[in-house]
């Protein structure tokens, strides 16, 4: 009997801790979810992008560019979406282009460059890794591997329907000169993010009641039924029945 007790005390304790556990999963699962949807429904501008603010980009090399993003292949385009990235004025006129990394690197080979390897936005903060270089590059906008580009003095902004691949975001005079500014800033558009995170969210909640209910079935008592006929020593009839067969 006392075993039957240890076994089943142990059952429920085992019961509790993974409801707490699955509990804990839940709220981060919930609340992941809950971020998303406020980002999708907040966040995003009145052409459906979720941006960054403008911050400057300053370097004395020719080029400032990012480090190669590594697109996988085989997410689906409507997951995705676009990439825009707007322009401050300047006081002359600025070039910024996408192109696959391969391109870029081969354009600029050999010239003076400025490679962004860290960016903290509070407060702003950029880190560079510098690429000495000697050669003059031609006009980046006379260049024919750009998959999006702008250039200008003025306020521009380009936009890019993302494609599987690695990709990198220069940033040059439009003459090819050293000594670059850019206030640039850099958003992306999630067509079915509210989506995304209103599942996400639905996924959490589900997993909370499921925690619910295995915490609840750790408290749960048994019916005094069952402890009655746990507590009688074998062999022993219940009274009323030991009446009716006296009688």
């Amino acid at each position: 009997m006392q075993a039957q007790t240890s076994t089943r005390s142990k059952g429920k304790i085992a019961l509790i801790a993974g409801g707490v556990v699955l509990a804990l999963l839940a709220l981060a699962v919930a609340a992941a979810g809950g971020t998303g949807i406020w980002a999708a429904t907040s966040q995003k501008d009145a052409h459906g992008f979720v941006s960054t603010g403008k911050h400057a980009f300053d370097s004395q090399a020719r080029a400032i560019t990012s480090e190669g993003v590594d697109l996988e292949t085989g997410i689906p385009q409507w997951l995705i979406g676009k990439i825009r990235i707007e322009t401050g004025a300047t006081s002359r006129p600025l070039f910024v282009g996408i192109a696959r990394t391969s391109d870029v690197d081969a354009y600029l080979a050999g010239v003076d460059r400025a490679v962004v390897t860290d960016v903290g936005f509070d407060p702003f903060r950029v880190s560079y890794s510098q690429h000495a270089g000697t050669r003059s590059p031609s006009a980046p906008a006379s260049q024919h591997f750009w998959v999006a580009s702008t250039q200008g003095s003025g306020r521009r902004a380009l936009t890019w329907e993302t494609r599987s691949g690695s990709w990198t975001v220069v940033a040059m005079n439009a003459d090819g000169s050293p000594g670059v500014r850019a206030d640039l800033s850099a958003g992306a558009s999630f067509p079915h993010a509210l989506w995304i995170a209103i599942g996400v969210t639905a996924v959490g909640l589900l997993l909370l009641t499921g925690a619910a209910l295995m915490i609840a079935g750790g408290f749960r008592r048994p019916p005094a039924s069952a402890v009655r006929s746990r507590s009688a020593p074998p062999g022993s009839e219940p009274a009323s029945a030991a009446g009716a067969a006296s009688s």
